[in-house]
């Protein structure tokens, strides 16, 4: 290996919700991370994110790092034309420009949909490969939430993926990641991958990895690990919400040159994963049931898991069924978040300590229920700015450890505590309700818009945890989805 290798590094991330009736522009990969040539390397250095630790571990070996681009937006609609063509020119155009490459480092996530182009990852792959030739070494590393095609799976060298979900491990992958090209490097290993897809679309409430079926594929895979014959396994639990024809699960295994043992071993994960299908299929209360059980734990708080308003799973974070419920049971000490600029804006207008009446949630599309109208006291108003008192957080990539949801207001409605944000803010980190006053530990019960990302900062405090049947693009009922592109048949859908 050269004694001093130069690595182009970057990517673009993207979780793409095709339902999702607004398109993700430019404009939202701005507000969130886009940094050019060397502001990437300063930006992202030491972020606990996969391309942060490729940063760290390529720096440590004293590679030259060629940083190209790197962009991300908040999970959301299907991208515009414009706005991937902008990227995808950035990035080609930093590789252009590059006298040396002698190996890619790509961070991407796997369910990127654009108007145009359903495989996107692929897409970017092809035409880096395009530049830097059959020879030069890419490894990409994916959210566990892509829909992979076989097509990635010939172009990259290596797909390494999250293990975890919530995603703790994002920055120790970037690690691997990083081992595993200085391998290359070397010419100590020959990658051989092998690709294995079951008819199987897994909504987002059945991908924790702590849970089955994937908590059982994980298990054997990290077996299949300790053979020194296997690089890497991708387990990719994939993204249901995103109409392709490569939606659903998939298991890569590359092999140092052992292409048998890599599709007998692809073979059988994949076969579990079909075997423990019926585990994924989730039964959950209403929320009227759910607050009613909520009551009778004799402590709290409480999770209730809104979890069809998944924010992390691109919906607008202003669903009401639950604070409804709420409000109809005479919950004391109840918490929910909502993403509501409006609501925001009026109680501003009103003040800390005014009593104001007004409808919250149900506003940004059809698909999240109806607004409930509320009245009740401004208790705080606050900038929506708090530091993650989790640090080891993947949505630290994207946030940093300083995270903005725009202007704040504390309503509280009877018992129950509304943090009304402006922007959608998805619920990791318990300094989200403690930054304007709301305990979490003090609330018999808390709605959590999330899917499973929640669990890292909300099981500590829980005394229980129920999973809700509520209006949004998120539901674990797929077969509410006009899927139009899916490759059919699948479970559960048929």
């Amino acid at each position: 290996m050269n004694s001093n290798p130069r690595i182009a590094i970057g990517g673009i991330l993207h979780e793409t919700h095709t339902f999702m009736p607004r398109l993700t522009t430019l404009d939202d990969f701005a507000a969130l991370a886009l940094h050019r040539g060397p502001n990437l390397l300063t930006t992202m250095r030491g972020a606990r994110s996969g391309i942060g630790g490729m940063i760290d571990a390529a720096e440590a070996r004293g590679w030259q790092l060629l940083p190209a681009l790197y962009a991300a937006a908040m999970p959301a609609g299907t991208v515009t034309d414009a706005a991937y063509r902008s990227l995808l020119d950035d990035l080609l155009a930093s590789i252009d420009g590059f006298e040396r490459i002698d190996g890619v480092l790509l961070a991407l996530h796997g369910a990127m949909v654009t108007e145009a182009e359903r495989d996107v990852e692929a897409d970017i792959v092809a035409r880096v490969r395009a530049r830097v030739g059959d020879s030069t070494p890419i490894i990409a590393l994916l959210d566990m939430h892509g829909n992979i095609s076989p097509r990635l799976v010939e172009l990259a060298d290596v797909l390494l993926a999250y293990h975890t979900n919530p995603h703790i491990d994002t920055h120790a992958r970037g690690l691997d990641a990083v081992s595993i090209m200085a391998r290359l490097l070397d010419g100590a290993i020959r990658p051989t991958a092998a690709y294995a897809r079951p008819a199987l679309l897994l909504p987002a409430q059945c991908t924790g990895t702590d849970d089955a079926p994937l908590s059982l594929v994980h298990a054997r895979a990290a077996e299949m690990l300790q053979d020194d014959a296997i690089i890497s396994i991708a387990i990719m639990g994939g993204f249901a919400y995103a109409d392709t024809p490569y939606s659903g699960a998939s298991i890569i295994v590359t092999s140092d040159n052992q292409p048998r043992l890599a599709r007998s071993y692809a073979d059988e994960l994949s076969d579990m994963l079909w075997r423990h299908r019926h585990t994924a299929l989730p039964a959950f209360l209403t929320p009227a049931e759910a607050v009613a059980r909520a009551k009778r734990y004799d402590r709290g708080p409480v999770i209730l898991v809104d979890s069809a308003d998944n924010i992390g799973g691109g919906t607008s974070g202003d669903g009401a069924d639950a604070l409804r419920a709420m409000l109809d049971h005479h919950v004391r000490d109840g918490a929910i978040v909502l993403a509501d600029p409006a609501a925001v804006d009026r109680c501003w207008r009103a003040g800390a300590g005014a009593e104001v009446t007004l409808d919250v949630g149900g506003k940004a599309d059809r698909w999240h229920g109806d607004s409930v109208n509320v009245a009740g006291h401004v208790e705080a108003l606050s900038d929506g700015v708090f530091e993650l008192e989790l640090k080891d957080n993947h949505f630290a990539a994207f946030y940093g450890e300083k995270v903005e949801m725009g202007r704040c207001a504390w309503l509280r409605v009877g018992g129950v505590n509304i943090l009304l944000t402006e922007r959608k803010t998805p619920p990791m980190d318990l300094a989200q309700l403690r930054h304007i006053g709301i305990i979490p530990e003090a609330q018999r019960m808390i709605v959590v818009k999330s899917a499973v990302a929640y669990r890292a900062a909300y099981l500590p405090i829980a005394s229980g945890i129920i999973e809700m049947d509520t209006a949004g693009l998120c539901s674990a009922n797929l077969a509410r989805f006009d899927y139009q592109r899916l490759l059919r048949p699948i479970f559960p859908l048929d």
